[in-house]
């Protein structure tokens, strides 16, 4: 027996405009509380965060089953499975939940939603690293570099960079340290980022990326440092298309490489050691 239940929540206009979404809904409970219990958790376990917030809303029946820990702790590990995982003898979270376990348990919702605002001040604490910057419509290879390692020691998942680097309201900066942190720690597909930055409106977001490269030796003689500049846009730097430039971002100065800038604006033309620039 397949059972098929779609459910369209309503805005509130359209409760202003259609009074009998109350009845709806109640018809909605009603047939679903006759539904055994799991398979309703079943039916809830396929919802993301953001519908099962919005389904407890509807009325106390949905409140209860919405805050199931048979729910949360999959969403929980699944945003943050390396908090998860560094807590194996369950002294930190709830202890897992199994068949056996008590199904009105509502622990793992209260743990998601303390994690989500702590996830959520330790992003803040990078943002404000950022535009607090003299220079904040530029950053240097060491200043981005501290960025994405202190997002590193607070334990960031792909989930809260989409959440709260991937605005298009934040500095192109920003979305681009985010961009960084997730190629370099969390490691998810390449699709699975530019996805993200997709739907958040970003990926066509345009930064500056200029290094400066040590002068080559000829003949005995050591030729001028030079300066490449080129604008890219964050999709680029994901889907493989500016490979040069995602390699230089990540490696930093090092080697024949003496300085790395990112800009929001053309910065090929700033007062420079060299003469040479190349613009691609």
């Amino acid at each position: 027996m397949v059972i098929l239940i779609t459910c369209a929540f309503p805005t509130s206009t359209e409760i202003k405009e259609f009074p009998n979404w109350i009845t709806i809904m109640s018809s909605i409970q009603i047939s679903c509380s006759s539904l055994p219990h799991d398979i309703i958790l079943k039916i809830g376990s396929s919802l993301q965060v953001i519908d099962l917030c919005t389904l407890s809303s509807c009325s106390r029946f949905w409140r209860e089953l919405c805050a199931s820990d048979i729910l949360w702790e999959p969403l929980f590990k699944k945003r943050w499975p390396l908090l998860a995982t560094f807590d194996a003898d369950n002294t930190q979270f709830p202890p897992v939940q199994t068949p056996e376990t008590d199904d009105n348990s509502q622990e793992w919702r209260r743990y998601y939603m303390m994690q989500h605002q702590e996830m959520g001040s330790r992003a803040s604490e990078v943002i404000k690293f950022v535009i607090e910057w003299p220079a904040t419509l530029s950053l240097e290879a060491f200043e981005y570099q501290h960025a994405i390692e202190t997002m590193s020691s607070t334990s960031l998942g792909f989930q809260d960079v989409e959440l709260f680097l991937f605005k298009p309201n934040l500095s192109v900066l920003l979305n681009l340290i985010g961009l960084l942190y997730c190629i370099q720690h969390l490691k998810p597909q390449r699709e699975q980022i530019l996805d993200a930055m997709r739907r958040c409106g970003v990926s066509e977001q345009v930064v500056w990326v200029k290094w400066l490269t040590l002068g080559r030796w000829s003949h005995g003689t050591r030729m001028r440092d030079e300066i490449v500049s080129r604008q890219v846009s964050l999709a680029d730097v994901v889907n493989g298309k500016e490979e040069t430039v995602l390699r230089v971002l990540q490696r930093g100065v090092v080697h024949e490489v003496l300085r790395v800038c990112v800009s929001t604006a053309d910065l090929a033309y700033a007062t420079c050691t060299s003469s040479t620039i190349r613009n691609y």
